[in-house]
């Protein structure tokens, strides 16, 4: 059995389903990886041409459309993973190991659904979106590519066919609704020729109720606020200008996951926040930045100023003693010698005193290039081994939830 079924409903295309499919088989990755299946929706002899071992083409037998091309093939899938794939996209070979990056994301039991980039696309994953992230939560993912876990998406109810289009957005909302996470991964392409069956069976934007007419969006969009209500499906299209990261960028009104972990296990008394930006974790802790307090922070959001009680170059020693808690959200990474700067670090630690350290987690990001700025990178692991020779006692590692970073929380023994 193949860990992928990739399902694609295919309306008389050879020009581009061939291609397709070419492109795939190409890059179907290990053996047992993924096995296509072709829901054919067009005449009966459209399909007569596929042998592969590989391809299972199903003979609806009249145009189910999309979204009954879809539910036709999830009856026959049996894989634990289900990919809704359009019939006009092609795989290049710099992204033959797109399939296996996909699942990684899956790593993570919050993830409901990931989606690459591509060339024809609305939202965050088209590649020419200002963002400067490799992969993230989105508020969306478009149905070009979808891959989502089969016992997800069949808790939140499978495929709707009785919408008039816009399925990609329900479905993103119903596992958004669900507590999922929706990922876009920016460092798999596939490349998208976009609307050719849409267009041949409904006619172009130019044509009444034609592909991506005003008529086709207004109806779309109606059905989806009837169902969701209009307050989910406005927070759903705001990802087309602004996307759904729980992150830790200082200074933004987006959900602080990491934040609120680490404020449940901050040890009562002096608290100190280094490089604290825009926002300190705590109001009443001692922030330490280097950016005076008041000035703008060139490297967060713009206009973003710094909270800093006090001005300093935390990787030098701090300024202040006898801290109770110390976090370093976000900081390590940067720093060529981290090893040092906790050194200097411990110094202003009570003995017994909790530190707090958040960074990118490889392997759930490719940490380094995700930000020129940073210089190395860490998992669990390496951060726990390093923490212990530096003499801390691990107390506590875990997933931050906000697609990103882990947080763990170290004490100084006693001397």
């Amino acid at each position: 059995m193949a860990i992928v079924d990739i399902i694609i409903p295919s309306w008389n295309n050879y020009e581009y389903l061939s291609k397709c499919l070419q492109s795939l088989l190409m890059a179907r990755g290990a053996e047992g990886l993924a096995h296509i299946y072709v829901v054919n929706n067009g005449h009966a002899k459209s399909c007569d041409w596929i042998e592969s071992p590989y391809i299972t083409v199903l003979q609806a037998g009249d145009n189910l459309g999309w979204e009954g091309g879809l539910k036709l093939g999830l009856q026959h899938s049996t894989a634990p993973y289900v990919m809704f794939l359009n019939d006009d996209v092609h795989i290049p070979f710099s992204s033959c190991q797109w399939l296996t990056q996909l699942l990684q994301h899956f790593k993570n039991p919050k993830v409901g659904a990931v989606g690459p980039s591509t060339n024809v696309v609305m939202g965050m994953q088209n590649i020419f979106a200002s963002i400067h992230y490799s992969s993230f939560p989105a508020k969306f993912l478009v149905g070009y590519c979808f891959l989502t876990k089969r016992e997800i998406f069949d808790s939140i109810g499978g495929v709707d066919d009785t919408l008039p289009g816009g399925d990609d957005l329900d479905m993103s909302i119903r596992l958004r609704d669900a507590g999922y996470k929706l990922i876009v991964d920016r460092e798999v392409f596939i490349y998208h020729h976009g609307f050719k069956t849409g267009v041949r069976v409904h006619g172009d934007h130019n044509t009444a109720n034609g592909w991506n007419s005003y008529e086709f969006k207004e109806k779309t969009d109606f059905a989806l606020i009837k169902k969701h209500g209009l307050k989910k499906w406005w927070e759903c299209m705001k990802g087309l200008y602004e996307y759904d990261f729980d992150t830790t960028v200082k200074g933004s009104a987006w959900e602080d996951t990491e934040g609120a972990f680490i404020r449940e296990r901050i040890k009562p008394g002096v608290v100190l926040d280094l490089g604290c930006g825009g926002n300190k974790t705590i109001p009443d802790s001692i922030g330490i930045d280097f950016v005076p307090k008041d000035e703008t922070v060139e490297t967060l959001q713009s206009g973003t100023v710094s909270s800093a009680d006090v001005s300093a170059d935390v990787s030098q020693g701090l300024p202040v003693k006898d801290a109770d808690t110390i976090i370093a959200r976000h900081i390590l990474e940067h720093m060529q010698d981290p090893i040092t700067a906790i050194k200097h670090w411990l110094d202003s630690l009570k003995p017994d005193g909790i530190l707090i350290i958040a960074v990118p987690l490889e392997g759930l990001v490719n940490s380094i290039p995700m930000n020129i700025e940073h210089k190395c990178s860490w998992n669990p692991k390496s951060m726990r081994v390093m923490l212990e020779l530096l003499g801390l006692e691990i107390n506590e590692q875990l997933y931050s939830e906000n697609g990103i970073s882990f947080i763990t929380i170290a004490r100084r023994r006693k001397l």
